[in-house]
């Protein structure tokens, strides 16, 4: 063998060592990536974080934040943040912590328990605070809420609220529709109560938005307003509402805009094209409301007629 095919044969073997060497080493790195993307947290300085990424996470301070069971999940100096993906986390007080009322009274309800929003809605003195914060712009969405259904809703219409509270939206919509038929669930036992007192001429029960304790086509106007950012399950109660509203009635579905929405007790965030995804499977009509800015949805469920028409076609 002359030198020249040694070098030749010496060339080939190096360049399959390295082929060998690159294919396993981006296995290695495929396997890794898989891996890390099944845990939704990561420690990382904010600093190395664009300011468009920060937007799809929330930043806890160090000391702020616990992890059950211990040291599973997140690895990392202590002196750094947790950025957590949006939705993907529960929060709960760590021991020797209270709730805090510096960021409004409404961040009581952080973790989305119905003890949490007994007390809010069992309080005359919280509630009073809650719908004066921020200007206002409680009470102002509430108004503009009914403005929007009001011309929608037929003057002896059977309205139920999800998600009632105290009965704030009903109590708008009668103002503007008196002989409507009001209906409310909501799983705080000081919401159904607050809000019997309000209307006593409506019925209103005390359930776990899921699976809805009623008929079906048993309402007119169903109505589900910041309340769905809220659920574990949002789809399933989307089918529940559609499920409750009789032919021809519609669904009013309220979310607050998640590209901007950064409050801890949320679940889902929502932005324009975001809502328009996830109701895809309902025929909807959405728009931004152009006072509070929240994203209004109105599922119109086909009357009988035009089903018929349609299996008809």
């Amino acid at each position: 063998m002359t030198p020249g095919e040694n070098r030749i044969q010496r060339d080939s073997a190096e360049a399959r060592r390295s082929t060998n060497t690159t294919g396993w080493i981006r296995r290695i790195a495929a396997a890794l990536r898989k891996a890390l993307g099944r845990f939704p947290y990561r420690i990382v300085h904010r600093s190395r974080v664009a300011a468009g990424d920060l937007s799809k996470y929330d930043v806890m301070e160090k000391g702020m934040y616990d992890f059950v069971p211990k040291g599973t999940h997140v690895h990392g100096p202590k002196s750094e943040f947790l950025l957590i993906r949006k939705n993907r986390y529960r929060l709960s007080l760590i021991p020797g912590q209270s709730k805090r009322t510096d960021c409004g009274v409404g961040w009581i309800t952080e973790d989305n328990a119905a003890t949490s929003y007994d007390q809010l809605w069992g309080d005359q003195t919280l509630l009073s605070q809650f719908h004066a914060e921020g200007e206002g712009v409680r009470r102002k969405l509430i108004e503009e809420i009914a403005d929007h259904v009001a011309p929608l809703i037929a003057d002896c219409a059977r309205v139920v609220d999800i998600g009632c509270g105290v009965g704030d939206l009903l109590m708008a919509l009668r103002n503007r529709r008196p002989s409507i038929k009001t209906f409310g669930c909501d799983f705080s036992e000081k919401a159904v109560a607050g809000a019997k007192a309000r209307l006593p001429e409506g019925e209103f029960v005390r359930h776990v938005i899921k699976d809805l304790p009623y008929g079906n086509q048993a309402f007119d106007v169903v109505l589900c307003t910041d309340t769905l950012e809220h659920l574990e399950q949002p789809a399933l109660v989307v089918e529940e509402l559609v499920r409750i509203c009789a032919a021809g009635g519609i669904v009013v579905i309220v979310v607050p805009d998640g590209d901007v929405d950064d409050f801890s007790g949320h679940l889902w965030f929502w932005g324009d094209r975001a809502l328009r995804t996830f109701l895809g499977p309902w025929t909807s009509d959405i728009k931004r409301l152009p006072k509070t800015k929240e994203l209004m949805a109105v599922i119109r469920v086909p009357s009988q007629a035009s089903c018929a028409a349609e299996a008809i076609r």
